[in-house]
């Protein structure tokens, strides 16, 4: 007898889908697990393991910022696969909610000031948050119940940081082979940092709430300075040398953000538990072992 799944996570062994996968499993849910070689959609027939999901978290993705700006193509084809899967959601008989992992980080901006909060206009500051608006709209054009998750930076261990993306995996990479912690600009540009057990954690509430608003900002609501970020890279690595080299700033770079993380609190109860400098800890650990 086929096993009947209540939640579907798709992009499950990633970074993000695979910690959120494992938390809904510790709290009873079944989950059905999909990836490239497990697609949710396949010549637009909707999996069998999700025909009774109650709920779809998206949390796949293989675009960058970086990867964005030069490869419009790419978020082309990104956007018309994710369409795709929306639609086909939208036309099953009991249409499943979408809980999309977006980006706070890159959606909103200036003439916006940090905090964000989920009532301000999105001022996507590069290609990538352009991409990841629009996947807001693809959600938003198909009518499907739906939570958009704006995220903050991410990070924790089994970050890559391939493609640029993932500042802190991308530090400590350099690190462990001997090369400088490349910082772009000044340092003075602060970033909201949300650790991976956290996301995990929200979104799983996220999920086990129907009534969850529809856009969610998800961060620590923190402002951190990259110069100090890179500090804390380079005290943790010790003994290892660390040497911050300072280079140009990039045009994909946002301005400072962070975001307001008064929605989540009031709707979900919930509040980030994992202090930056612990996260770090335990990353870089990860790293080393």
């Amino acid at each position: 007898m086929r096993k009947s799944y209540d939640v579907a996570v798709v992009g499950a062994r990633g970074f993000l889908g695979g910690p959120i996968s494992r938390e809904l499993e510790r709290r009873g849910h079944a989950v059905a697990r999909f990836t490239r070689e497990n697609p949710l959609l396949s010549d637009g027939v909707w999996a069998d393991d999700a025909a009774q999901v109650h709920t779809v978290v998206w949390a796949a993705g293989s675009l960058t910022p970086a990867l964005a700006q030069q490869r419009p193509d790419l978020v082309e084809s990104d956007l018309a696969e994710f369409a795709a899967c929306v639609e086909a959601l939208a036309a099953q008989p009991r249409s499943p909610r979408l809980v999309l992992l977006s980006s706070g980080g890159a959606v909103y901006g200036p003439p916006l000031r940090p905090p964000f909060r989920e009532g301000d206009v999105p001022h996507p500051a590069n290609a990538y948050g352009a991409y990841k608006l629009a996947q807001e709209d693809i959600v938003h054009a198909a009518g499907v119940p739906a939570t958009l998750v704006r995220l903050a930076n991410a990070y924790g261990p089994g970050q890559q940081g391939n493609g640029g993306q993932g500042v802190l995996a991308i530090w400590m990479d350099a690190v462990l082979a001997g090369e400088p912690i490349r910082l772009f600009g000044t340092g003075d540009a602060q970033r909201d940092f949300i650790y991976v057990d956290d996301i995990a954690d929200a979104v799983a509430a996220i999920v086990e709430r129907p009534d969850a608003p529809t856009v969610l900002n998800l961060g620590s609501g923190h402002p951190t300075r990259l110069g100090d970020l890179a500090g804390l890279v380079r005290d943790t690595a010790a003994p290892r040398d660390a040497v911050i080299e300072m280079v140009d700033p990039r045009a994909i770079d946002p301005a400072s953000t962070w975001l307001d993380m008064s929605l989540a609190h009031e709707s979900l109860g919930w509040r980030a538990r994992v202090e930056l400098e612990d996260g770090i800890a335990r990353m870089w650990s990860a790293r080393v072992s």
